[in-house]
């Protein structure tokens, strides 16, 4: 980094507090560069395909604890947070008399999951174990049931994710 002198022009503002303070000494740092984001390796078929299983597998029990009609939720992949992840969600719904909630997290905390649980308008039920994250919710006035589970972001590359989410 190299110090300018005294007579190099400064941006308009500096140059007023210069003149309105000249015994000031102004040091005008560069620009900072924002770090680059690590480049993380893309993850390979088999790894996708464990993370699919995975979710559908938790979402499919999770199901069965808190209405057991037999249903399987419908699984995909989504983007993920940013252009060129993915993350595997599988989702089920159905319209109920009563809130599952509350078997539904018996049957969860017995398994390890950490539990969160907000009540309102919709109450909803939220975990996580390991790299699978839970929501569960319930809105009372109409019945309906709403359960997603989805994995941690899986690094693909930004054309694969598009090519996945497709799908």
């Amino acid at each position: 980094m190299e110090l300018q002198t005294r007579g190099t022009p400064l941006p308009p503002f500096f140059a007023a507090v210069r003149r309105r303070h000249p015994d000031v000494d102004i040091v005008l740092l560069p620009d900072e560069t924002p770090p680059e984001a690590p480049l993380l390796e893309p993850v390979s078929g088999r790894i996708l395909a464990d993370a699919l299983d995975l979710v559908t597998g938790i979402a499919t029990r999770a199901w069965a604890s808190a209405v057991g009609d037999g249903q399987l939720p419908e699984s995909r992949f989504v983007f993920g947070p940013d252009p060129a992840s993915v993350v595997a969600r599988a989702r089920a719904s159905t319209v109920l008399d009563t809130s599952p909630l509350v078997p539904l997290a018996a049957a969860l905390s017995e398994g390890g999951w950490a539990l969160g649980h907000e009540s309102g308008a919709v109450d909803v039920l939220f975990g996580r174990r390991g790299p699978s994250q839970l929501v569960a919710s319930y809105a009372p006035e109409t019945g309906t049931f709403v359960l997603t589970v989805t994995s941690d972001p899986l690094p693909v590359g930004a054309e694969r994710a598009r090519e996945l989410a497709r799908r």
